[in-house]
């Protein structure tokens, strides 16, 4: 027999990775019954060195060990932000019920935001026939709450998202934050648009942020949802009194 010959026997003879994965598998005892092997197996690490079974074993848990941890702090924190946001609806709830004009309610909702919440920039645009009798006056307060005609440029804008009553969240055009966030438009990095549309008052609140992850398309709106609709009803019953 050649040596070639040989080592071709030889090798045909060892059994291939997926048999010996099968076999550890399937005997779970093997590195019990040979625990000097533990030590003396070596394993080739990112670094270069090597190291023995043992030490590779701690190193995968203690990987596994931190993606836990990092699992469990993203579910606490998401806990606390969900908390956080159901407080904030509950202290608008009550504040919002012993407000005394549309004014009012909309300063409620700019301090919540802004000084409870973070949020960077707040801007109302809203119209109703209530408020509004002569098309081309516009009321606009110095707290960025502003009334407008119904036939209004932003608004006129925004039509199909304020119809479908779609919230929306992520990047927009810069003319649709400049005409939204008007002298704050070029520190607006990302921005939600929220339509409000009931018992005759039209119009929408946008909320900046100067970070561009803080708004995007893929995240929940389930507060923002809330919020409009408390505001709207707010609103609403201020404006049946």
């Amino acid at each position: 027999m050649t040596n070639q010959t040989k080592k071709k026997a030889d090798s045909a003879a060892l059994p291939d990775e997926n048999q010996v994965v099968d076999y550890l598998i399937s005997h779970p005892e093997f590195f019990v019954e040979h625990a000097p092997l533990l030590g003396d197996l070596q394993i080739p690490h990112e670094t270069g060195s090597a190291v023995s079974l043992v030490e590779r074993q701690i190193m995968v848990l203690r990987d596994k060990n931190e993606h836990f941890e990092k699992k469990l702090r993203e579910m606490v924190d998401a806990v606390h932000d969900n908390q956080r946001l159901h407080d904030s609806l509950h202290r608008l709830s009550i504040n919002l019920f012993a407000a005394d004009s549309l004014d009012d309610i909309l300063g409620i909702v700019d301090d919540e935001l802004r000084h409870k919440l973070g949020t960077d920039f707040v801007y109302f645009r809203l119209t109703t026939d209530a408020l509004l009798h002569n098309k081309d006056k516009v009321l606009e307060s110095t707290q960025g709450h502003t009334y407008v005609a119904d036939d209004d440029e932003v608004l006129e804008l925004f039509a199909p998202l304020i119809e479908k009553k779609n919230i929306q969240c992520g990047l927009f055009s810069n003319e649709e934050i400049e005409q939204l966030f008007m002298k704050d438009a070029g520190e607006v990095a990302s921005a939600a648009i929220i339509p409000v549309e009931d018992a005759g008052i039209r119009g929408l609140i946008a909320l900046g942020s100067r970070d561009k992850k803080r708004y995007h398309a893929g995240m929940g709106t389930d507060f923002l949802t809330s919020l409009a609709t408390l505001i709207s009803a707010a609103m609403k019953s201020q404006l049946a009194r």
